[in-house]
């Protein structure tokens, strides 16, 4: 068989998932391999960039998967059917498109907001993708790829302990350069914590220092006032000026409100979307994969 696009892998991955129940993600791309009875020709094959191809459109395949609600992690690095994932393999025995995802709500939210006709540089949409130049396609392509790296990271970390969250947003901090070493973070999640689960001491006799409170909670879950004010209340005990409050949800109205208008302690909210971007820009649970020279003219060689 040809090696076909990415949503041409949504059918064999569903249905080996629904086959075997849940699965490392590497054991599903066998079990795909084996049901399709690809030819290690094909999977050797690679792009002129060296990117090999079928893992590279199985992976998106499980990814897009995840984003759609139609598969889950239920830990690291396994993969699990759903209901929803059910369903879509009944009723599209022949295959469907990433178009049969735009049915569910979720999946919007998952790629924040509005997926087709969207300029990233703008956010303006009804800017049709082929009205781009090469250039502009490629910043697009790169804009996409790391939105829809931000939302799996997210997605894995809801799968993990809390404690990795309350260590990976230390590091994340520290990353953005907060803290005058990585002795000048400490972890303080578990019994006893006084209702913070880290602090960053931002000179070397820790006379400024930030708290931080992490929140492991699924999508659907999001933090309300009653979260923050016990938050406010952890730091008021402990003589802050204020704090970082960060989950993989998001926050109600209620507490955006109450955090804005909060005046004794400054509390800043960072949700899931944007806790997948600031990993993503700061390295945090990614690695570089490949890296391209984009040239353009030289006007000034060409002018005489």
């Amino acid at each position: 068989m040809t090696l076909g696009t990415f949503q041409d892998y949504f059918i064999p991955v569903l249905a080996s998932l629904k086959k075997n129940g849940m699965m490392h993600r590497r054991e599903n791309m066998s079990d795909v391999v084996k049901n399709l009875k690809i030819s290690q020709e094909d999977l050797e094959l690679r792009t002129p960039k060296g990117t090999p191809v079928f893992r590279s459109r199985i992976h998106w395949a499980q990814a897009f998967l995840a984003q759609a609600g139609a598969v889950i992690r239920p830990q690291r690095g396994f993969l699990e059917i759903t209901e929803r994932g059910v369903k879509l393999l009944e009723d599209n025995p022949d295959g469907f498109t990433t178009e049969k995802f735009e049915e569910f709500p979720d999946y919007a939210d998952a790629w924040g907001g509005k997926r087709k006709d969207q300029d990233v540089n703008t956010g303006d949409e009804n800017i049709n993708i082929s009205t781009q130049t090469p250039l502009e396609s490629i910043e697009s392509a790169i804009n996409e790829l790391e939105r829809t790296i931000a939302t799996d990271i997210v997605q894995r970390v809801q799968s993990m302990s809390p404690k990795f969250l309350e260590l990976i947003v230390l590091k994340l901090l520290r990353s953005m350069g907060y803290g005058d070493s990585e002795t000048s973070i400490e972890h303080l999640g578990g019994p006893g914590d006084e209702g913070v689960d880290g602090v960053i001491n931002q000179d070397s006799l820790g006379l400024q220092r930030i708290y931080v409170q992490a929140k492991r909670y699924k999508t659907e879950n999001t933090i309300g006032r009653p979260d923050l004010q016990k938050f406010v209340g952890a730091l008021s005990g402990l003589g802050a000026n204020g704090g970082v409050f960060i989950t993989t949800s998001s926050f109600s109205s209620d507490a955006k409100e109450y955090a804005n208008k909060n005046i004794s302690q400054r509390i800043i909210l960072i949700d899931g979307k944007e806790l997948g971007k600031l990993m993503v820009r700061y390295g945090i649970g990614v690695q570089s994969r490949n890296s391209y020279q984009v040239v353009d003219i030289d006007e000034d060689f060409f002018d005489e």
